[in-house]
């Protein structure tokens, strides 16, 4: 019997095609096209304006590598979160996963998006948009960071990739950093979405040389995720703490201490493969130059 078919361009010239069984809920909102769809392979997933976002196969795999490398390695464990993106609910779930956190707020643009997770992505925010220490805003996260007041000690950056043509490489700029080390308190850390080192290795390049020109502390880590067909980075920031630094009996020492319900797929031996970046990728970090910014701002390739 024939399906259909997702096709979801990685590059200009090259693109992975995944087969649907079936849709279960559509929305189309005032910024993006939001679909949840049941593939044959990797079950219920979340697909925004033709890319896969997340699957129940593998969520659990990109929403703990962004979350716990650098909330473990801060010391003292963080208080307060602000997540910037993060629609399905997951990276707020693995924040409130941390004894220690009494406040998260999540900034989201799109309230509809927001909706459809709340309705229809159970399995992703497992109820953490209804715990009491969430504050849930609808609002552009570059306006409220330039706005707000509030200082945290941890920061997630769970973004859209920086697409030509859409206002989301804005947050990947060196201004933008900037701005974002001005909420933070003075131990505190950040951590982004890097996109794929697999099909934008020179943009995952700069968003870590970018980020060397705000903090003094900066690593980059990898996974490889099925449904997204590569690998995947993330980039983490501080002028305190440094997650690839972290011996592996300190990693499992405050997992045991700090967080409160279990981990799929981060532990201490995750954490150190995470930060083993093979000889092309680590080469690539060490010699990039590029410097994302407003002027001059670097775009994914597809």
């Amino acid at each position: 019997m024939s399906w259909h078919w997702l096709i979801e361009w990685q590059t200009p010239y090259e693109f992975h095609g995944h087969e649907i069984k079936r849709v279960i809920a559509e929305e189309k909102t005032q910024y993006q096209s939001v679909m949840l769809v049941e593939f044959t392979r990797f079950g219920k997933g979340l697909i925004i304006d033709g890319k896969v976002q997340s699957t129940i196969y593998d969520e659990h795999v990109y929403h703990e590598s962004l979350v716990h490398p650098i909330g473990i390695s801060l010391d003292p464990s963080p208080k307060s979160v602000l997540i910037l993106g993060g629609g399905e609910g997951a990276t707020l779930r693995e924040a409130l996963k941390y004894n220690s956190v009494e406040k998260a707020v999540m900034v989201d643009l799109d309230e509809k998006v927001i909706e459809f997770a709340k309705n229809e992505l159970k399995e992703w925010h497992m109820g953490s948009f209804d715990d009491n220490r969430t504050e849930l805003i609808i609002g552009d996260g570059l306006d409220y960071i330039k706005k707000t007041n509030q200082k945290f000690d941890l920061v997630i950056l769970d973004l859209t990739d920086p697409l030509k043509g859409s206002t989301s490489y804005k947050l990947y700029t060196k201004e933008f950093y900037e701005d974002l080390k001005k909420v933070m308190n003075k131990r505190g850390g950040i951590v982004t979405q890097a996109t794929s080192p697999s099909f934008s290795l020179e943009v995952y390049s700069a968003i870590y040389t970018t980020l060397k020109q705000v903090f003094s502390k900066v690593s980059a880590s990898y996974t490889y995720i099925a449904s997204f067909d590569g690998l995947w980075g993330f980039v983490y920031a501080s002028d305190d703490a440094d997650p690839s630094s972290l011996s592996k009996a300190e990693i499992e020492n405050r997992i045991k201490s700090r967080i409160n319900s279990p981990l799929r797929w981060y532990d201490s031996d995750t954490h150190i493969s995470l930060f083993s970046l093979p000889k092309n990728i680590r080469k690539s970090v060490a010699e990039n130059t590029r410097i994302s910014t407003e002027a001059d701002p670097i775009y994914v390739p597809a």
